[in-house]
Formats: structure tokens, sequence, C-alpha cells
């Protein structure tokens, strides 16, 4: 009698060990994952914020709303500070454009220049059919098309510039953009196909 009540002692001494031992490890992992998702939120809280605090740094100026969504819709533009307005250059579907903005203004200015030229030695009905064709464009295009001459390289250059309103409260204002962008590829079309045309009549 005296071994049975042994060993149930012993029995019971070992059951309620590995019990316990199983509930302070289970407890421990508890702990620790707990500590670790504590840490993980903290960590991401920082982040969350930083991004935050970059996002209302960068947007709150016209300048740096403009680089943000040129951002969003898959450029990387570089930028420029020169006599008091503020430059971004970027290329947007093979095109090279600039932005001129102003962080004391709500308007920018889009510039697409020099995509197409010809020589300040060319025929003079080639001319006068560039100048027909740019009047005949700013009649029909949202953006303003202009030529220069620059002696130095002997070129007649083709340039298309749009001022637009520009502020985070437009609704999805990157498809605004590329609303805007895509007008002066519109532009591009015309000009050229009407120049075509001009020398088929040739």
């Amino acid at each position: 009698m005296i071994h049975v009540i042994i060993w149930v002692l012993i029995f019971a001494i070992w059951y309620f060990y590995h019990v316990y031992k199983a509930s302070a490890e289970e407890k421990e992992r508890e702990e620790d994952a707990y500590f670790e998702r504590l840490m993980n939120s903290d960590n991401d809280k920082d982040k969350e914020e930083d991004e935050n605090v970059g996002k209302c740094l960068d947007e709150r100026t016209i300048t740096g709303l403009v680089l943000t969504t040129l951002r969003s819709i898959g450029c990387e533009p570089e930028t420029e500070e020169k006599g008091g307005l503020n430059y971004a250059y970027f290329t947007f579907q093979g095109e090279k454009f600039t932005i001129e903005s102003n962080d004391q203004c709500y308007f920018i200015t889009i510039y697409d220049t020099w995509w197409h030229s010809i020589s300040i030695y060319s025929d003079v009905d080639d001319i006068a059919n560039l100048h027909r064709t740019i009047n005949l464009a700013n009649q029909h295009v949202n953006c303003t098309l202009l030529y220069t001459t620059n002696n130095e390289i002997e070129e007649i250059g083709v340039h298309s510039r749009r001022t637009i309103l520009f502020r985070k409260e437009i609704p999805e204002l990157d498809k605004y953009l590329i609303s805007v962008l895509n007008d002066f590829f519109k532009a591009q079309r015309l000009v050229l196909t009407e120049l075509e045309k001009c020398k088929v009549e040739k």
C-alpha cells in the first residue's frame, strides 16, 4: 500500500512538473510574441509618422506637390531653382518636359521644347507652312504652340507650353496631370500631320 502511495505521489509530482513547465514555456512564448508585436507596432507607427511628416513637408508647397505627383505617375524628376522659380525636369512617355512652379502661386507652367525643328535655311514655303500650321494648331489645342530661332545651331524650333491650376484639392491630381500632358502629344500629332499634308500638296 505504501509503495502504491509513493508511486502515485511520484507520478503526481512528475505530471504537475511537466504541466507547469509547459505552461511556463507557453506563457514565455506569449510574452515574447507580445513584446515583438509591441515593438513592431511602435516601429510601424514611427514609420507611418515619418512618412506622413515627409508627405506633409513634401506637399505643403506647390513645388513639393508637383514632385509628389510626378513620382506617382512613374516619373523621376530632377529639380533646379533659378531666379526665384522652381523647375522640375522629367520624361513622360519618352518626351522631355519641364514644369515651372512658384510656391507663391497656385498655377504651374508646363513646357515641351524643341520637339520639332527645321533649318533656318529651309525653303521659304516650308517656313511659311510651319508658321501657318502653328497658327492653325493654336486654334484647336489646349496648349500654346510657338517657335523660336536659334542662330547658333541655325534651326527654328517648335515648342509647346500650358499654364494650369495645380492644387491638392483637385480630385485625382495624378490623372489630371496625365490628361494635361497628353494634350501636348495631341498638339504634336496635329502639327506633324498638317506639315505632312503640306509636303504632299507641294
